[in-house]
């Protein structure tokens, strides 16, 4: 591992949400027919934007998360998740086990070493014809240009930076990136956004890379 995770915690001072009221994204709602089974993973679920859904319809989800409040704060919208309060690098997914396993939001936290890890772990977790589903900082995304005009970050190779202040990095992704670290995958959905984010304090942009591949 490289680095610390991002100190969530830290954002939680006052209990409260940040992201807003969970629901399940476009994306995977359009893609979720495709489950042969109900077993979910999250990793970095956070306040339980699409697990809380999910949970609520009857599936078997297991949630993971480095912030204690985070899971907290889920646990109140839905008390019949498996939360495990852990450093995502950390766990270690049961092979052959999840019909599908998300990230939304959360690998652009970490060095890309550490992404190419994780994904090897999402990939022997998944069961045959399962769904992996994630979404990353694109290097169109505006924090990317911020961070190279800032003295509080230093950038590396490959679209990563380092804050020497908290030891953590931040990784801005292609889609051509995404595609090779699933390329033995089918590729159900990819997309490379650019828009306005109204779903959490002052109306801001992002690049986004979204990927929905299924294990051949």
């Amino acid at each position: 591992m490289v680095g610390n995770p991002i100190n969530y915690d830290d954002k939680y001072v006052s209990g409260t949400p940040i992201w807003g009221n969970p629901k399940l994204d476009f994306y995977l709602k359009r893609y979720i027919s495709l489950l042969s089974g109900k077993k979910v993973l999250d990793l970095g679920i956070g306040e339980g934007k699409n697990s809380v859904f999910l949970a609520n319809n009857g599936y078997s989800v297991t949630g993971v998360d480095v912030s204690e409040k985070a899971l907290e704060i889920c646990k109140r919208y839905c008390s019949s998740i498996d939360f495990v309060n852990c450093d995502i690098r950390n766990y270690q997914i049961e092979k052959n086990h999840f019909d599908l396993i998300m990230s939304n939001s959360v690998l652009h936290f970490l060095h890309k070493d550490d992404v190419c890890a994780i994904v090897q772990n999402i990939k022997a977790g998944l069961v045959q014809n399962g769904l992996v589903y994630i979404s990353v900082f694109s290097v169109d995304d505006p924090g990317f240009m911020f961070k190279e005009n800032s003295g509080d970050f230093c950038k590396l190779d490959n679209g990563i930076f380092y804050r020497e202040l908290d030891d953590t990095y931040y990784s801005y992704f292609s889609k051509a990136e995404v595609l090779k670290l699933f390329s033995d995958f089918s590729t159900v959905f990819v997309s490379d956004e650019f828009g306005l984010d109204l779903s959490h304090g002052r109306p801001h942009f992002h690049g986004v890379i979204r990927y929905i591949g299924r294990k051949r």
